[in-house]
């Protein structure tokens, strides 16, 4: 029978390999490249690498972790695709229209919800 430690320890493998499996998809990728929205239902990948993090941090974080405050406010709309009962959404097709935040910022709340998700995995 195997462990609740060693259970949450493959689960937190298994969520680190599929992160990291994004980030390496789109290693060949200039950074002009994570911005293009080719046509009004095809999101721009720097949104897809957003909007994946904002699911964690909308459906998982801030529901089980007590106090959890959002990394950025404003993620709650800007990444919410069409979960309209969790609230406002921006509009698919201006989704290209957005140059904030950078890729950089997008980069970095990534890793902040990944590390509170390995936090979690844990208990």
């Amino acid at each position: 029978m195997r462990t609740a430690a060693a259970i949450a320890s493959e689960v937190e493998a298994r969520y680190d390999s599929v992160r990291n499996q994004t980030l390496e998809l789109c290693a060949p990728l200039e950074i002009e490249d994570y911005v293009v929205q080719s046509t009004p239902d095809v999101s721009p990948t720097k949104w897809h690498l957003a909007h994946t993090t904002w699911f964690f941090e909308t459906f998982v974080l801030s529901e089980f972790v007590p106090g959890y405050r959002l990394v950025e406010p404003q993620y709650k709309i800007l990444f919410n695709s069409y979960y309209n009962a969790v609230g406002d959404k921006h509009p698919r097709h201006e989704r290209g229209l957005l140059s904030r935040p950078s890729v950089e910022e997008i980069v970095f709340y990534r890793h902040r919800v990944d590390a509170r998700m390995r936090e979690l995995l844990q208990w």
